[in-house]
Formats: structure tokens, sequence, C-alpha cells
């Protein structure tokens, strides 16, 4: 994990946990890159949801035990994040009120190391209650006219979202057409800490379009291609249900985790 200073007044992090190496992914395809102005990031160009112009949040709530929950991020002397679960009503300046996602209109700390990064660069927003951000990762998206592969949230609260599937949907959209996609974990690491694996892991993932349908949102009713995926592993399995607007991108998902938690994101605004 590495730590980066774009010039907020956070520190966005990011990890190498890349869509995987080439031979794991035949099923994403990720556009070529084009020639553009030194500074700005290849991968952009074709993109209609993750642009630059473009900021979207979500609410969220975390199910565990039948409590819903959010959660709280506090930062110690040595500088060091910590967080812990609370009730969703809780009342707190620390409090993770929100999510948001926001696109780099140029190349970002992951494309300056790494000449080969073939996504739109990202950041993933965890917003206080005023909206401004409390911590944010660095990652990226792969969006073109074949498909849309999200990096999902993975920091704090959301670290066992690396064992559920990743938001995935291939155009056209198809009903009950089936993919799949797999990713080499590897050996465990200290920031998952609701569950430890021995040895090296990987995690395959089916995904399945499933038809359309219409829900309600901060944003009116909009119509979305609904998709199912599980995600299995040696230690267990995984699943999501993705509701996909094409004006807007996934507005909901649902997890169910590998540790019996559930946790639900929505869009709550976008503009």
């Amino acid at each position: 994990m590495k730590k980066v200073n774009p010039g907020l007044t956070l520190v966005l992090v990011y990890t190498l946990l890349l869509y995987g190496c080439a031979t794991e992914n035949h099923t994403i395809y990720a556009e070529p890159a084009v020639k553009t102005d030194i500074q700005k990031n290849p991968y952009n160009y074709d993109n209609t949801i993750f642009v630059p112009s473009k900021k979207y949040r979500y609410n969220y709530s975390i199910v565990k035990n039948n409590d819903t929950l959010k959660y709280v991020l506090t930062t110690g002397k040595d500088h060091q994040k910590s967080w812990r679960l609370v009730p969703a009503n809780y009342a707190d300046t620390n409090l993770v009120a929100s999510l948001g996602i926001q696109t780099l209109e140029k190349k970002g700390p992951i494309i300056m190391e790494n000449a080969d990064y073939d996504q739109t660069e990202i950041s993933l927003l965890h917003l206080n209650k005023d909206g401004k951000p409390l911590d944010a990762e660095l990652t990226g998206v792969i969006e073109n006219k074949r498909n849309i592969w999200l990096h999902p949230f993975r920091f704090h609260a959301f670290e066992i979202l690396q064992l559920s599937p990743f938001p995935y949907i291939k155009f056209p959209f198809r009903p009950h057409r089936q993919f799949y996609w797999k990713l080499k974990l590897g050996r465990h690491w200290d920031e998952l800490q609701e569950v430890k694996w021995k040895g090296k892991l990987t995690m395959k993932c089916t995904y399945k379009e499933e038809g359309e349908e219409e829900i309600r949102t901060p944003l009116g009713v909009l119509k979305t291609y609904v998709g199912t995926a599980t995600a299995k592993t040696r230690i267990g399995e995984s699943s999501l249900v993705s509701y996909f607007n094409p004006e807007y991108g996934f507005v909901k998902l649902v997890y169910k985790n590998i540790d019996s938690s559930m946790i639900v994101i929505t869009l709550d605004a976008g503009n």
C-alpha cells in the first residue's frame, strides 16, 4: 500500500490490486489509449459516465447481525486511521455519512508509476455529513462501449468487498447471458481483518444479466439493467446484485459478503 499527496488536505491511498494480469481477464475489454495532452488520462476519451465533470454521491448501509450500521473513521497521533461500526443514526463529526466517486481528469499517481495501466483513474471518497472527504481511495474503472468494470470501495468498513464480485456489465445488455472473471488475490494482507487465509487465493466470479427493472431513486425513477454475480473462493462465497443505469452507472449495489454481512450502496445524487 502506498500513500500519495495530490495536493488535497486528505491523503489519497491506493493499492495496486489491479484487475489481475492479462491472462486472467479475457472477458474484460480495455480500449486502446489515444494520444492526448501529456498530462491527460488517455483512457477518458470515450467515457460518458465516469468523466471529470461529473460527481456521484451514494448512501450506504452495512447490515451485520440484523443491525443497520455505518462507520466512524478516526486518525490517531501516529496518523494511522482506524474505524469502528456504529448505529446508522449515530452523530459524530467523523461519521462516514456517504460515499462518492470522482474521476481524475489528468494522469494520476497510478498511471504515472505504471505505464501499462489501462484504466480511468477515480477517487472513491469516504464523506462526512457535510460532504467533505475523510479519506479516499485512488483506483480505476474501465468504461467503453463493450463493458464497464469498476473497482469497489475496499477501504476500512468496505475491506470485505475485495472478496465479493466487482461491479461489471457487458454491452449490449442481453438478459440471461453469463460471463466470467477471476482474480488472483495472492496471500492474505494485513489490512483485511475480518477474514484471513493461508497461502494463495483465487476468486472466481460468474455474472448473469437478468433483465430490466425501474427503481425509485432520489433522482427519480430510473430504468436499470439488473445483473447478478457470485464469487467463489476456497474460504467461502459471496454475491452481488447490481442495478445499472446508462446515464448514472451502477445506481444500486447489494452485496452479500463472505462474512455474512450485507452492504447496500445506492445513488443519492449525481451532477
